[in-house]
């Protein structure tokens, strides 16, 4: 396996860290990775050595703001410039494995992300994975909660807000959660501007769920306390894609790639993608 790091600079001049794990030989299809909040791309190594080792290349990217990316903690302008930097890293993946397919994979946020990307433009995919996309908190928010997000979004856009989801939340294996606790990269900053965009986005992508036409997969945790399974329910069901397959993971928690049972979700993810790559000269088999 290669793992290489590197640079996705945006028209802007905003230079952001980029992964890419590679097999040997020519990719049999890649993977374009979207991480979830407060996190990085760094942690999804096992996921990548995974996918690797049945011939699939994943390329991730720090959102802005995250990981070693630059940006304010926990901030954005505007949600368009998280659709606009994933929709610029697999145009240059199809400019660097031409002729092989691109399948859109986010997780959480990440799956957010990558759900707006599909629906507002899915050209050049070959397919849409959805991780326990985080399309609506899976605690209830209160109105009054809500409608000050957006005020302070409006006259104190970079006032943060915080995070108080514990890390214990995150995953069943310790290991995994003292992980994140001393990962400097992490961050629990979240401005008010960030939350109004968010759930401005969250609405969006379940009012234009109906867009969605990609070979779609949605693999969510059955004891998420972080994304509201119910909502990712109904955007599967209103999405058009002919061909889409729900996988649920009893008693997992949010994070599915990293949870003590993730043998089995990476199993099913490489199986789904087995099923639905284009043909090419790339191993079937564990290299």
């Amino acid at each position: 396996m290669n793992h290489l790091e590197s640079l996705l600079t945006t028209p802007s001049g905003i230079q952001l860290s980029r992964r890419d794990w590679r097999p040997s030989g020519r990719p049999a299809a890649v993977l374009a990775m979207v991480h979830g909040y407060g996190e990085h791309g760094g942690r999804y190594s096992p996921l990548a050595e995974a996918l690797v080792a049945f011939g699939y290349a994943l390329s991730t990217f720090d959102l802005r703001g995250h990981g070693r990316s630059p940006g304010r903690r926990g901030h954005i302008d505007r949600f368009a410039d998280y659709v606009s930097d994933v929709r610029l890293l697999a145009t240059t993946l199809r400019s660097e494995y031409p002729g092989r397919p691109v399948f859109l994979l986010g997780h959480s946020l990440g799956g957010l992300i990558a759900a707006r990307c599909a629906e507002t433009d899915d050209s050049g995919l070959a397919g849409l994975i959805l991780a326990s996309p985080f399309l609506r908190l899976a605690l209830p928010v209160s109105s009054a909660k809500i409608a000050a997000a957006k005020l302070l979004s409006r006259i104190a856009p970079a006032c943060d807000i915080g995070n108080t989801l514990p890390p214990e939340k995150l995953s069943h294996d310790p290991r995994i959660v003292q992980a994140y606790r001393d990962d400097q990269l992490n961050h629990r900053a979240a401005t008010a501007r960030w939350a109004a965009e968010v759930l401005m986005a969250q609405q969006e992508a379940l009012d234009q769920a109906a867009r969605l036409r990609l070979p779609l997969l949605l693999q969510y945790a059955t004891a998420d306390a972080v994304a509201d399974q119910g909502a990712s329910h109904d955007l599967f069901a209103a999405a058009r894609s002919a061909d889409k397959t729900c996988q649920g993971y009893e008693n997992y928690f949010h994070e599915i790639y990293n949870e003590t049972g993730r043998a089995a979700v990476f199993a099913d993810l490489v199986d789904w993608l087995e099923q639905r790559r284009q043909a090419s000269d790339a191993p079937r088999r564990p290299l």
